[in-house]
């Protein structure tokens, strides 16, 4: 048994039925009315019986890039899906694979995000949607950019607190963090560019299929062009922060050496004058001097005071 539906203006009610009945109800369509076959997960086995009952069984596989392909009067459009996992700091990825002609519309699913069940909701309760193929398949794109919105607006938010940690005063190496995040938005990234030359020519008014001829699309290009662009975006400041967090880690090692090297300056002086009054010295004038001892004491304090004032005044202490 497959999830299926009549959408019309008067509403959308979900039903099971066998794979082979879909063509019966997709051939008593009336006018207006779209047949939305919604394989979900569970179901994607079946996939192969249902396209061939309804007539869309010569359109490809639904793997691979995100695309749309069109086959004759039909479409095979392949998007991925995108969720914000807080917890791990991860963008996770599925797959939404739509198939139709305009009157049938088969959605798979893969991947932990659903954008489907949001969509019945919003069919049952916006009649404007239900009006052919072209709408269905508009409300599951519209779902689909409005979870890249919201993934992409958690992935600016980690990025901003990782920016405003790589220049505060703290000295602790994110190096990790960075490259996970470059990780995650090359993911997303992969995820919208594909479908750019698509977005620009609905966008722009100049494609070619009329599937994608609803104004609605036109709007919905656009979001993900501007989706697009924010995560070049996110991706030119992580470069940004990258290269500074080197520069940074660079100066840090560059003080550290300056400070030890001060300190062992400052070390060598009590050590040379120990060291020559160490010597196994038979004559020896101050050994004989009741002030020798205090005054080479004296010597060592002042020359190591200089050397800390001059140290200090060079920043390197």
């Amino acid at each position: 048994m497959v999830d299926y539906s009549v959408v019309s203006r008067e509403g959308t009610v979900w039903r099971e039925g066998e794979p082979g009945a879909l063509g019966r109800v997709a051939e008593r369509l009336a006018e207006g009315e779209c047949l939305w076959v919604d394989l979900g997960r569970a179901q994607e086995g079946r996939a192969a019986e249902v396209l061939e009952a309804v007539g869309l069984g010569l359109l490809g596989p639904g793997r691979g890039r995100p695309k749309v392909d069109r086959v004759g009067d039909a479409y095979l459009i392949v998007v991925k899906t995108l969720w914000y996992v807080e917890e791990t700091r991860q963008v996770e990825t599925g797959d939404l694979v739509i198939r139709t002609d305009g009157r049938v519309v088969v959605s798979a699913l893969r991947g932990g995000a659903d954008p489907v069940s949001p969509v019945r909701e919003r069919l049952a309760a916006d009649a404007a949607l239900r009006a052919g193929g072209e709408a269905v398949v508009y409300a599951l794109l519209d779902r689909v950019v409005e979870d890249y919105a919201v993934a992409l607006e958690a992935l600016e938010d980690v990025i901003e607190d990782l920016e405003r940690e790589v220049f505060s005063e703290s000295r602790r190496e994110v190096f990790a963090s960075i490259y996970s995040l470059i990780r995650e938005t090359l993911e997303f990234r992969d995820a919208v560019r594909p479908l750019d030359s698509f977005a620009n020519e609905v966008g722009q008014g100049h494609s070619q299929m009329p599937l994608f001829s609803r104004p609605g699309f036109r709007d919905l290009a656009g979001r993900l062009l501007r989706v697009e662009a924010e995560v070049e975006t996110c991706m030119s400041l992580l470069t940004t922060v990258l290269s500074a967090h080197q520069g940074q880690i660079g100066a840090w090692q560059n003080e550290d050496m300056r400070k030890i090297s001060a300190w062992a300056a400052l070390a060598l002086v009590p050590t040379v004058i120990a060291g020559i009054y160490g010597m196994d010295f038979e004559h020896v004038p101050e050994r004989s001097w009741v002030f020798a001892y205090p005054l080479v004491l004296f010597v060592i304090v002042v020359l190591c005071l200089l050397l800390h004032r001059a140290f200090k005044r060079s920043g390197w202490l």
